[in-house]
């Protein structure tokens, strides 16, 4: 990295804008960043110049890095400042994580990154004394690149007044106009005199209006991102130079529309810091606690359950203290529903008797004929009763359901249908659940992405619709749920990646499968491996993959990848389940009907009567295939078990009709079983299939071929 460092802001601009020329005969790809004055604000800087936003579970940082990552970029940084910290810690962490990356930038003085070239400019010593810099004064307020319009209403004259005075004072070297607009040099900034009140207080009047302004564009779907990033730091600073605790109350409405504005420009961490900043400006409790539960919905936004769950309780306490026991009772009940019903967005689960005793207080709470209040009881009535996580009472949502219909809320009846399909899977309706997560999926378009609480219902429906597709067999609208959800803006990297990979798997796509097991296994590893026991399937899929093509040791080493991404010790049933169909399965195409026949699962009670997983009707059937070609003597019980699995997965339909075939050497189930298979587009099964029909061996094994595969050791 290279600084260019002086006294004179004019002479590093120009020796920057001479770099730049230069380098752009041999970079295409060239991003300028302007550094602002406010602290803590260059990697949002960053992030507009360079086009990227924040994902859940996804971080700025990480944005900013994959970015970078890719081609031989040149990062430059104008506008530096003393002390700025956050510039050289943002830079010194993209040069170690971007080794093709180059960094020009220019500052008053060095910024201290490691492996620093500095080039310093001669200039005229101390070229700016108090007489001159007292000068600019009036447009001290700004913190970043301003517009006439904005120097004219902060400096309370008029905008043709304003372009004349700025005009001049860019003469002489004391501001700087570019294509962007104006900007005041550091070196300037730091010798400006302290504001006086009635220029805080234009800006107040300022900043109430353009974020009122940019509020209304959101919500009309206008264009506001290009000015909101315009005047951010701007906004920021009106809220961070609060005088006390007794701040102007328009402070608090600032603060709490600015925060709504950095959630929809998908800076997270951001928006749910100044949504607990505004708490602390709230005039009173009720206030207070609206803030708090936005910043929780931020926080579950973020893929951070710890954070939102206390987040929750101190709204609840806050709205408890002013009187609105509506309000403490909705952050009681989902801050229930919360523990219960995501718990792959926590590091440690919350114990169960905490969650009994948050549900009775919000039911002590709870109004009369209040159904948005009543909603969220209900939902958490549900998800509370059975004690197990993401396994609410089945009776129970239904009533969940019926109450959030009343509030004709989408973002309520998103969130019960979950609650719906959920009990539906454990009870292993997989069909019933599917139908649930078709309307669900048909309530996306309804949702006001910008609306922080509902962020979470846009995540964990992208996240749901793949698994229940997949639980139902069905394929194809499984990965086209996939790719909804990787083309989302809304979803993390190793989220959307990890979608692919077992729908990939079972229909037969077995590259694409593996190189986005691979995508999904890497973008965790850098985010330092977050909770996401969701991924072991993917994980052992990936294996699956490797294994079908006689690949044991990297099969062997997903799966350790696998048992690794299930821990933190905790039981979730989705490795397990899926983890006993991938066992038997690979066993029965090495040939090894002793293996298949002991790694699979044996039923203990009937298929309805019994607690499911995602992926159980795969294990139930295959447990009944396996047996079939073992000549095990309960092969004829198992396949009579697994006959409701049939009928709530088509995966297992066709599989079932296969064993059919091959226990009572009956060609029309075979055929049936290819025609299944077929329909769902699961390739490497029909091929497998075909291998035990003698006239099309020959095409069974050149299809295998094409997937990479042999035929079976011995054919199924």
């Amino acid at each position: 990295m290279t600084t260019i460092t002086g006294l004179s802001p004019s002479d590093r601009a120009d020796a920057l804008g001479q770099a730049i020329r230069a380098a752009e005969s041999v970079i295409s790809d060239i991003t300028v960043v302007t550094a602002g004055h406010l602290p803590d604000t260059f990697p949002q800087a960053a992030a507009a110049a360079l086009n990227v936003v924040e994902r859940p579970a996804d971080p700025l940082s990480d944005a900013l890095r994959a970015r970078l990552r890719q081609g031989n970029p040149l990062l430059v940084v104008r506008g530096g400042r003393h002390g700025n910290t956050d510039i050289a810690g943002t830079i010194a962490d993209l040069l170690r994580h971007c080794p093709a990356l180059t960094v020009l930038a220019e500052a008053p003085a060095p910024l201290g990154v490691p492996g620093e070239q500095v080039v310093a400019l001669p200039s005229a010593p101390a070229p700016f004394d108090a007489e001159k810099v007292a000068r600019v004064a009036r447009f001290s307020l700004h913190r970043r690149t301003f517009d006439t319009r904005m120097a004219a209403a902060l400096a309370g004259i008029t905008p043709e007044g304003a372009e004349t005075i700025l005009t001049r004072l860019a003469r002489e070297g004391l501001i700087q106009r570019d294509e962007d607009g104006w900007r005041l040099p550091p070196d300037v900034v730091e010798l400006l005199p302290r504001p006086e009140s009635d220029a805080l207080e234009r800006r107040i009047r300022w900043a109430s209006r353009e974020v009122a302004e940019l509020r209304t564009l959101v919500e009309t779907g206008g264009a506001w991102r290009d000015r909101f990033d315009f005047v951010a730091d701007d906004l920021r600073a009106t809220v961070r130079d609060r005088t006390g605790p007794d701040s102007d109350v328009r402070q608090h409405d600032i603060a709490r529309t600015l925060a709504g504005l950095l959630y929809a420009r998908q800076l997270l961490a951001e928006a749910r810091i100044t949504f607990e900043l505004a708490a602390t400006l709230a005039p009173d409790d009720r206030a207070a606690a609206r803030d708090l539960r936005s910043a929780a919905d931020v926080a579950m936004a973020e893929h951070r359950g710890e954070p939102a769950f206390a987040l929750l309780q101190q709204a609840a306490e806050r709205a408890g203290r002013g009187g609105d026991e509506a309000g403490a009772a909705i952050a009681l009940a989902y801050a229930v529903c919360v523990g219960n019903r995501f718990p792959a967005t926590f590091t440690d689960l919350v114990p169960h008797e905490r969650l009994v005793e948050l549900m009775i207080e919000a039911e002590r709470f709870a109004p009369e004929h209040d159904p948005v209040a009543e909603a969220y009881l209900a939902a958490a009535r549900a998800w509370n009763a059975t004690g197990e996580k993401t396994t609410p009472d089945l009776d129970l949502t239904s009533i969940a359901l019926d109450a959030a219909r009343v509030t004709d809320q989408p973002v309520l009846i998103s969130a019960a249908l979950d609650a719906v399909a959920s009990a539906d899977g454990a009870a292993g309706r997989f069909a019933r659940a599917h139908r649930s997560c078709g309307e669900r999926l048909s309530l996306l378009e309804k949702l006001p992405r910008h609306e922080p609480n509902i962020g979470v219902e846009i995540v964990d429906t992208l996240h749901v619709v793949p698994l229940v597709a997949l639980a139902a067999g069905r394929l194809p609208e499984a990965v086209l749920a996939a790719e909804a959800s990787w083309k989302d803006p809304f979803r993390g990297l190793y989220m959307r990646a990890g979608k692919f990979v077992v729908p990939l798997l079972l229909t037969g796509h077995l590259d694409k499968a593996l190189e986005y097991a691979e995508i999904s296994w890497d973008s965790w590893q850098r985010l330092d491996r977050p909770p996401a026991r969701w991924m072991a399937p993917a994980a052992l899929a990936a294996g699956m993959a490797h294994a079908l093509r006689g690949n044991v040791p990297e099969y062997d080493a997903w799966a350790a990848r696998a048992l690794m991404l299930s821990e933190p010790g905790v039981h979730s049933g989705l490795r397990e389940s899926f983890e006993a169909f991938v066992l038997p399965r690979v066993a029965l195409h090495q040939g090894d009907a002793e293996i298949a026949v002991s790694t699979s699962l044996t039923p203990k009670s009937g298929w309805y009567d019994s607690a499911h997983q995602f992926y159980d009707a795969y294990a139930w059937a295959v447990a009944a295939e396996s047996a079939v070609v073992a000549g095990d003597p309960r092969a004829g019980d198992l396949l009579a078990a697994a006959e409701p699995a049939a009928a709530e997965n088509l995966w297992a339909a066709a599989c079932l009709a296969r064993a059919r075939g091959r226990m009572h050497d009956d060609r029309a189930a075979l055929e049936e079983a290819i025609n299944g298979w077929q329909a769902i587009g699961a390739r490497f099964e029909l091929a497998c299939t075909l291998g035990l029909l003698p006239d099309r061996r020959d095409e069974a094994a050149s299809r295998l071929a094409a997937l990479g595969c042999r035929l079976p050791v011995s054919p199924l």
